[in-house]
């Protein structure tokens, strides 16, 4: 009877801790805010996402990123260090949303074992598609060389900087690369633009849009047009532009869209006329 007791508390003990216990703990738990899995947003705005994760055996590692619903992946970010690996809650903003997109989060537990869990962020209505934007070289300071996208709106160099993380492209013209667009990211961009207080040399935020010049329909072309013309670019630039040529982009956010030269201004092509659409 004796050696019974002394088994059982034996047992006892190991489960407490004392001498270590083995438990049947399952792999991490992610659940999002009212436990829906997708939302639906104005196009151009934000999304706020409550993620919670329980991990049994302690949390390793959580990775989240975005991911369009074209399959491409916005680089991620990694969390190792948790104040409870128990139970991580954190909001996660997706910003400036312009088309679907897929917030992914990754859960890793000690014991190497991973859990995934996706949220869908749909658009509405997409943005305005901007007719006769007018554009003007950067010398000329009554006309705006940049323009966003997200806000269909040609923007002065000051406006520019203030809305920096807005800006998609860029208008300038040159005697050897003559009419031309470019990302702001572009090397090209801040020699051209610049200026001691706005220029874009002293911008944080520099767009890294694609833009390649096609043979597509500006009227018809469907996303998926557009985004096999842009499979492999990796050009910010696009040069010798004149009427009616079509420039493809993909902006910095996932945006895909046309842009229509119709009309190349007189005086050493000092405007730029064109028409941007959105898909």
């Amino acid at each position: 009877m004796k050696k019974f007791f002394y088994f059982v508390l034996a047992a006892y003990a190991a489960c407490l801790g004392i001498v270590g216990c083995s438990r049947n703990t399952g792999a991490p738990t992610i659940s999002f805010g009212d436990s829906a899995t997708e939302a639906l947003v104005d196009a151009g705005g934000s999304k706020e996402v409550l993620v919670t994760i329980k991990a049994d055996a302690k949390l390793k590692e959580v990775r989240y990123f975005k991911k369009r619903v074209n399959g491409e992946e916005v680089p991620s970010k990694s969390i190792t260090k948790f104040s409870n690996p128990k139970k991580f809650e954190s909001t996660i903003t997706l910003r400036d949303i312009t088309s679907d997109v897929v917030l992914v989060v990754e859960a890793v537990d000690r014991k190497n074992r991973t859990t995934t869990a996706e949220f869908l962020v749909k658009t509405g209505s997409q943005p305005a598609v901007q007719t006769n934007a007018l554009l003007g070289f950067n010398m000329l300071n009554t006309l705006g060389s940049s323009y966003s996208v997200s806000q269909s709106k040609v923007l002065l160099l000051p406006e520019a900087k203030q809305a920096q993380q807005d800006v998609d492209f860029m208008f300038f013209y040159g005697k050897v690369n003559g009419v031309t667009v470019a990302a702001p990211a572009s090397s090209m961009v801040t020699r051209v633009f610049n200026n001691s207080s706005y220029g874009v040399q002293t911008w944080s935020n520099r767009n890294e849009t694609r833009l390649v010049k096609v043979n597509l329909d500006y009227e018809t072309a469907s996303a998926e047009d557009i985004t096999n013309a842009l499979s492999g670019a990796t050009t910010s630039v696009v040069n010798h532009m004149s009427n009616d040529n079509t420039v493809a982009f993909q902006t910095a956010s996932g945006q895909v869209g046309l842009i229509k030269v119709f009309n190349v201004g007189p005086h050493s092509a000092s405007t730029l006329n064109i028409n941007v659409r959105t898909i």
